[in-house]
């Protein structure tokens, strides 16, 4: 069996990483406008990119960069009909990640993050930017070979911005481990 050399730091047995993953996201972003609520829909693709230690084999901590194509869906608003609402987001977090047992070759984990959302949302009735608070948590499964390790992992993220963006995502990665 390959087994990664690690490193020890301050008593801390850590192995550091870099990961790039990607996948796809379905984001409702809850809009008011003209005393009319609306819940936009929208299809994007997204890219993830990030530098992390593992500890232990058990827990790993990141930084993560994450950058979302534009979505857009027209909407009406009351008397304005057919209104474009559109949607780009890059995010920067930080997370956490706990193996959930002690399996060899598909290890199930569960994280969770917090960090910094910068939101451009344009369209035919407003046009802002803004720096939010952003959250995730999610659910995966680790296939480590060698350096490296294939992540396959489902996330939920909110952002704190309009009545709440929620975005569901699915994304598959990969981890090199040898650094």
């Amino acid at each position: 069996a390959y087994k990664q050399e690690t490193t020890n730091f301050m008593g801390w047995d850590i192995l550091p990483y870099i990961a790039l993953r990607g996948g796809a996201t379905y984001g409702n972003l809850n809009y008011s406008f003209n005393d009319t609520k609306e819940s936009v829909s929208q299809n994007m693709y997204q890219m993830r990119a990030a530098l992390g230690l593992t500890m232990y084999e058990t827990a790993r901590f990141e930084i993560e960069g994450s950058f979302f194509t534009k979505g857009k869906e027209r909407k009406d608003f009351g008397a304005l009909e057919n209104v474009e609402i559109s949607n780009e987001n890059i995010e920067l977090m930080a997370n956490a990640y706990m193996n959930l047992g002690h399996y060899r070759y598909i290890r199930p984990f569960a994280g969770i993050g917090a960090g910094a959302a910068f939101i451009n949302t344009k369209g035919d009735i407003i046009s802002e930017d803004n720096t939010r608070l952003s959250a995730m948590a999610t659910l995966g499964l680790a296939m480590p070979f060698g350096c490296y390790s294939v992540d396959v992992a489902a996330r939920y993220n909110y952002i704190d911005v309009q009545s709440g963006l929620h975005n569901f995502s699915g994304d598959i990665g990969i981890r090199y481990m040898k650094l």
